[in-house]
């Protein structure tokens, strides 16, 4: 079994391990060893409060994502079974869409002549228009727009496994809905909430793309500052530093998460915390709550009992926030397309005039056609590499009985958790000196070790439901381990390979971060080119290639989908029939 993460361990080990090593022993400098960098990173006043001001940023969006995300959560959870699927089809859409679509369509919305100035002026309510975007506002509509869905879907997976029918038996017992909530719901859910808010501050931490685009000069981030030593300073060292403190603050937000995964089993004196907080704390809001209400005369309380349990009232504030919420979601969407098929010179919402001018201008400029080129070319490659070594990684970390199999499985998917940015930084100084900066073939690469761990996790997963007895059996008719896996094991896998492939490529086409720092001018990506677009002009031709990522990014997943069920249904068949 050790064989098969051979291909793994070459790639993984000159393009990920030793480049992040690299790094960290930069951090100390050289000549002579030492750990002023470190002391700069926390004696420095701008240092240190753009640190603390990217912390507070990402405590902010996780604590607004829990308030948002909740009644979307628990009105997914109370919904009938067709209604679920489709707010969970919704709450995804999102993701399959690139940041940068999303960042153009709230520039779009957001700006001076945008969508939200535009009804605010037509009606009266403002002279001038408001400063929406290029500020923090920006930043924290980009970043709720991106993150929410990190948050409401674990939450809505915890949800699913608390039986709803507690409530109803504390209800007949005379409790009030909402003292049933706070007595059952909320303490059972904690862990899906803090689950969902260590997620999303994760996330939060190493954006890069989105406070860039949609913020000012006063919103500058830790991995926007930790580019600027890097592109305009050259402060490779204190770079360096900067690096390593935005891992360890990564790897300690990690074992958070693995904990509260965990949040029953959890022991110690941090578990006794975590508990305290997240399953006593609701009980003693409750108490408070409940004080409260003794205080006041008993015609208030007894009136507002008794419109808490009204029947047509019972989930009406969840069920509304939810649909606002999604339609929120999907509103950047919504404008682009139109604006795609205007026929004006420039963008205006909804459009004058239809027409197809910007497709056929895209089309019809190198400087356009170009990126798209490169980026299929980079995909393609990158795909085909992260295939042929993450398929035989998965089966040995599955179906392998081997010391450290925890370590490795860790190690194969911890760069879906490192901050993209500081893989790039690690990649660059390794290519600058093999003279792979600026080509398809490195910027395929690194992708490679970005697109990995998703088909680590897609493949993984599938095999896991697979029964090993079958291979076993084709075993014991003659077949040798290799025929079994491809006759047996591979054509039940098709739709997670499939699947596998199609996230994938998708992960390197819409990558942006590697690009900007890997791709230089002779490979320049189809979202380099888009970047450069937003940034220095607002062209419609962007709109135009929105769309397409939409529609390719969509048509993928369906037919990754599709390909999945089919698959799922013929797996079902295989499992009876070897029974």
């Amino acid at each position: 079994m050790l064989t098969l993460l051979i291909p793994a361990a070459l790639i993984l080990c000159p393009l990920y391990i030793y480049p992040l090593a690299k790094i960290v022993a930069l951090s100390f400098g050289s000549n002579p060893v030492s750990i002023q960098h470190y002391v700069e990173l926390f004696s420095d006043p701008f240092l240190l409060r753009v640190f603390l001001q990217t912390l507070r940023l990402s405590a902010t969006i996780a604590l607004l994502c829990v308030v948002i995300g909740y009644p979307v959560a628990y009105a997914m959870r109370v919904a009938s079974e067709k209604t679920q699927r489709n707010m969970v089809v919704m709450i995804m859409l999102p993701l399959w869409t690139s940041v940068l679509v999303r960042c153009f369509a709230w520039i779009v919305i957001l700006g001076r002549n945008g969508l939200i100035n535009d009804a605010l002026r037509g009606t009266g309510i403002i002279d001038h228009p408001l400063k929406l975007v290029y500020n923090s506002t920006g930043v924290y509509v980009g970043m709720l727009h991106v993150m929410l869905p990190f948050m409401v879907l674990p939450l809505y997976n915890n949800l699913c496994r608390i039986d709803l029918k507690l409530i109803s038996a504390a209800e007949s017992l005379g409790s009030s809905r909402i003292s049933a909530f706070l007595w059952i719901v909320l303490p059972l859910s904690m862990p899906g909430v803090l689950s969902g808010a260590l997620l999303v501050f994760m996330g939060s931490v190493g954006l890069y793309v989105i406070p860039a685009l949609l913020g000012g000069l006063s919103e500058t981030t830790y991995v926007m500052l930790i580019e600027k030593q890097i592109n305009e300073l050259n402060n490779w060292e204190l770079a360096a530093a900067m690096s390593v403190l935005l891992l360890v603050v990564t790897g300690l937000l990690t074992l958070l998460y693995e904990r509260a995964l965990n949040l029953d089993a959890a022991t110690g004196f941090f578990g006794r915390i975590l508990k305290g907080i997240f399953q006593q704390g609701p009980i003693t809001l409750l108490i408070w709550r409940q004080r409260m209400l003794a205080k006041l005369p008993r015609w208030a309380s007894g009136e507002r009992s008794h419109r808490m349990q009204r029947p047509g009232a019972r989930h009406g504030f969840s069920t509304t926030v939810a649909w606002i919420v999604i339609a929120a979601l999907a509103l950047p969407m919504l404008v682009i397309f139109p604006m795609a098929f205007g026929g004006d010179s420039y963008l205006t919402f909804p459009p004058r005039s239809l027409s197809l001018r910007w497709f056929e201008n895209f089309f019809s400029r190198d400087d356009w056609v170009t990126p798209l080129i490169t980026s299929f070319q980079v995909g393609i490659i990158a795909t085909i590499m992260s295939m042929l070594v993450g398929v035989p990684a998965s089966y040995a970390i599955v179906r392998g009985r081997f010391p450290g199999k925890g370590v490795i499985t860790a190690l194969l998917i911890s760069p879906m958790i490192v901050p993209v940015v500081i893989l790039a930084i690690s990649l660059y100084a390794l290519f600058a000196k093999m003279n792979l900066l600026g080509s398809v073939l490195g910027l395929a690469f690194a992708h490679t070790v970005l697109a990995l761990p998703y088909v680590v996790v897609t493949v993984s997963a599938a095999l896991r439901t697979t029964d090993p007895s079958l291979e076993a059996a084709a075993s014991t008719l003659g077949a040798g381990p290799i025929r079994a896996f491809c006759r047996v094991t591979l054509p039940i896998l098709k739709p997670a390979i499939v699947s596998a492939t199609f996230l994938a490529f998708l992960t390197s086409f819409d990558d942006l971060v590697l690009a900007l720092f890997l791709g230089g001018t002779n490979a320049k990506t189809l979202p380099l080119r888009m970047w450069e677009g937003i940034r220095f002009e607002i062209d419609p031709t962007i709109a135009a290639v929105s769309v397409m990522l939409i529609c390719v990014t969509l048509t993928l997943k369906f037919i990754g989908e599709r390909t999945a069920k089919r698959g799922a249904k013929a797996g079902r068949v295989a499992g009876a029939v070897g029974r």
